[in-house]
């Protein structure tokens, strides 16, 4: 299609991974405690070292078919079956977006106003917007973030004063538990979504700076979020912390500045609002994409994932609890669907596309010595 350039990967891999670990620290903080910031730090290697190993795949094969490295890989029908669970893990990452932006504008922001309404014109305007091609969501994609980056660096300097280092001390001071270990996965769970990225490779007019655009991206997002989880743990302490739904909008209540501007609610209500819905447009058209490159012809499948949206994501949204409880399954979900299973397949493709590419270079050369000699 050749619609992007990896410029825009930039803004596209940090609307899936920031919001989640904004909106919810509380619920990685309930295992690592005041080292998490640790355990995240760990995860954002290991999710680096991932996506460097498969875009260096992707590179070395010009193969940017999500589907088609499956079916090589796998073979058409195991291809095509773990296929599914990565549109099917995909399609759960929406339900989530959705319900997740409903649940804390509902409960947060406006008591009054049901859940649904959000969910509902969430999934309508998605559907405008991707409808009009992958040039809208990346317009869309590229505005949001640049609002919530400033936003972010400027709720940085507010809350700065009320931050106190000695939350965070001692640092390991039980060693390595199980908790951290937990907290680290539970995070790679959480940063794993990058994967979505992938269905766009595709889409990319040309493959030259991916690798090093995409790492810059990557880069960026990890210190923005260790630097937040920092932020949360020398605000409120963990004790504190962990027992908050929300503990960067708390955050941002103590905020004062010349004795009258109390407005710091606004900032997250900007992040939380802007951050998910543009996941969810990120996520919609990444499952578009998936679609099309399996080539299943579907009328009026946007329609139809608005419908699904609209009713699931209700359904999840209804009790914050319980959906908190679902959000911790979704992680294992995601690290199995989205960085495991993709990093195996990737691998073998990787090992049978060398082994190919070693049979056709010998071939050619056993064929180039008659020449030579005649």
């Amino acid at each position: 299609m050749g619609s992007i350039n990896t410029k825009h990967l930039f803004f596209i891999i940090c609307s899936l991974i920031i919001v989640t670990l904004k909106t919810f620290p509380s619920a990685f903080i309930k295992y690592g405690g005041r080292d998490t910031w640790i355990a995240m730090i760990a995860a954002s290697v290991l999710i680096a070292g991932y996506v460097w190993i498969i875009l260096r795949i992707h590179k070395r094969s010009n193969n940017y078919n999500l589907i088609d490295i499956y079916a090589q890989s796998l073979g058409k029908w195991a291809g095509g079956f773990f296929s599914f669970f990565f549109m099917l893990t995909l399609l759960l990452t929406l339900f989530e977006s959705a319900a997740a932006e409903a649940s804390v504008m509902h409960i947060a922001f406006q008591l009054l106003t049901p859940a649904w309404i959000y969910i509902s014109v969430t999934a309508i305007a998605t559907v405008y917007v991707v409808k009009k091609g992958i040039a809208s969501v990346t317009i869309t994609t590229v505005i949001v973030i640049l609002f919530i980056s400033s936003s972010g660096m400027l709720l940085a300097f507010l809350t700065h004063k009320y931050k106190e280092s000695k939350y965070l001390f001692p640092i390991l001071e039980h060693g390595i538990t199980g908790g951290i270990l937990l907290t680290a996965i539970k995070i790679l769970g959480a940063l794993s979504c990058v994967s979505i990225m992938i269905p766009y490779l595709s889409s990319l007019r040309s493959k030259k700076r991916l690798i090093l655009h995409s790492m810059v991206a990557l880069l960026f997002v990890i210190q923005m979020l260790v630097f937040s989880m920092i932020g949360v743990i020398e605000t409120f302490g963990p004790d504190r912390a962990v027992n908050l739904l929300f503990p960067k909008l708390t955050q941002t209540q103590v905020i004062s500045a010349f004795g009258f501007l109390e407005a710091g609610e606004l900032f997250v209500m900007l992040q939380v609002v802007a951050g998910w819905f543009i996941r969810y447009i990120v996520c919609f058209f990444a499952l578009m994409e998936v679609i099309r490159l399996a080539g299943l012809k579907l009328r009026y499948k946007e329609y139809y994932i608005c419908a699904l949206t609209i009713i699931f994501s209700y359904l999840f949204s209804k009790n914050l609890f319980t959906m908190l409880e679902l959000y911790s399954y979704l992680l294992y979900i995601q690290l199995a669907n989205f960085l495991i299973i993709p990093l195996i397949v990737y691998l073998i493709y990787a090992i049978r596309h060398l082994q190919d590419a070693g049979k056709h270079k010998a071939a050619v050369s056993a064929g180039e010595k008659p020449g030579s000699g005649a």
